[in-house]
């Protein structure tokens, strides 16, 4: 018997058996040249940051309290007070301020018969009124968009004052475009039931006492029992302690003001006493100014004459600040927490971190393409994270708006390529 060949297979079968992990391996390889293609086009051997200006300031918050020259209103009568003038507006001697109704019932028909009587002069204005056709709309929208975010505004910032001058505002914007775009408006209704309700309100029309100015000043509406706790002549010899006493509650307020319909402000200045700690003060002097925020209250900032420093006891020391503008929100402060602005500082923010000295002078490194670049700096203002830089008039060679500076990086030199 002739002997046969027996061929073997089991060879294959392990090359077989190896070919997932090689498929396996050389997807890994593909996967992590693909990653180091992402980690290379994305890696960079520094890190930057925007050079964008800022305004920042020095300044401390604390309480103040307001002096004036105050003279309350003495009337023989009491009731419901409705001022006729705004607060803080100048009147003369003689000027009817106010009038005294004796409920409040009384003074809601008052303010209401005022509402309509103006109500139907402007109704009437109405008739018979043609607006000069235009196709300039966006203008006329424009225009009741800026009066609806004046009104929106007032009653975010609780301004009640204003609500019917900005209501009235808003109206008369829509009005006009109405009337500019061809619509017909005719307030024949309206008028119609303005005057029945004008009619009703003067059958309920109670008598009043009016209420005059005894001599020239700003008119303020209210009183809050202040007006004489300080003599306004001896304001500047005022210590630190009596300040203190003002804006703790130590000193208290005059609990009777039921005789007083208002005050008159009579000299333009007033002042605004604070105290504040002795190092902070140290930045102030006798004639400089010092800018006042207000905080809580919809007063604008304003800028004030350092007018006195008292001497520091027990790390503290008081100032008194003098200014001259009156408005209605100037008007009604008393006691409040104030911000005192004492420098202000504009330039480029510049991370501490990227700030370097080469060869005495301060100075960054910044990114130009992939090129170092060494920039000038000149630093006005300084924390312990950022400092604030400004460029000197007429120099060259200092950093500007949109640098990208670098804030980490090793080995960095003017002129270095980075790969």
């Amino acid at each position: 018997m002739s002997d046969e060949k027996v061929v073997k297979f089991g060879g294959r079968k392990k090359k077989k058996k190896y070919l997932p992990f090689l498929y396996a391996a050389f997807a890994l390889i593909i996967v992590g040249i693909f990653m180091y293609q992402v980690y290379k086009i994305n890696y960079s051997p520094v890190k930057t940051e925007i050079a964008l200006e800022k305004t920042v300031s020095n300044s401390v918050s604390t309480s103040a309290f307001v002096v004036r020259d105050e003279t309350p209103i003495k009337a023989n009568v009491t009731g419901t007070l409705v001022p006729l003038v705004e607060d803080g507006k100048r009147v003369a001697n003689g000027d009817d301020v106010a009038v005294v109704f004796d409920s409040e019932n009384a003074a809601r028909n008052y303010n209401e018969l005022k509402k309509v009587k103006e109500d139907i002069a402007y109704y009437s204005s109405l008739q018979n009124k043609v607006g000069v056709q235009t196709n300039d709309v966006e203008t006329l929208d424009n225009r009741i968009y800026s009066a609806c975010d004046d009104l929106v505004s007032a009653i975010n910032t609780g301004e009640v004052d204003n609500y019917s001058e900005k209501e009235s505002t808003l109206r008369d914007a829509i009005t006009s475009r109405q009337l500019s775009t061809g619509t017909v408006i005719d307030p024949t209704q309206k008028l119609s039931e303005l005057n029945t309700r004008l009619s009703e309100l003067q059958k309920n029309e109670g008598g009043y006492t009016k209420i005059q100015a005894n001599n020239p000043g700003y008119y303020i509406s209210t009183v809050d029992g202040y007006e004489n706790a300080v003599s306004y002549t001896g304001v500047l010899n005022l210590t630190t302690d009596k300040i203190d006493a003002l804006i703790d509650g130590s000193t208290l307020p005059n609990a009777d003001n039921s005789s007083y319909m208002g005050k008159l402000v009579d000299a333009f200045n007033w002042y605004i006493l604070c105290v504040i700690d002795y190092k902070d003060a140290a930045s102030l002097k006798v004639g400089g100014k010092i800018t006042v925020e207000f905080t809580g209250t919809t007063a604008e900032p304003l800028s004030a004459d350092v007018v006195k420093i008292n001497d520091a006891a027990d790390g503290r020391t008081s100032i008194i600040l003098k200014c001259n503008l009156m408005n209605k929100k100037y008007a009604v402060l008393r006691k409040n927490p104030v911000k005192l602005i004492f420098n202000t500082y504009t330039g480029y923010q510049v991370n501490n971190k990227a700030v370097r000295e080469i060869n005495g002078q301060k100075g960054v490194y910044v990114l130009n393409g992939n090129i170092v670049k060494f920039k000038k700096i000149n630093i006005v203002y300084s924390d312990s994270e950022y400092s604030i830089c400004s460029v000197p008039d007429g120099e060259s060679g200092y950093i500007k708006q949109y640098d990208e500076i670098i804030v980490e990086g090793t080995d960095l030199y003017d002129g270095k390529i980075l790969d």
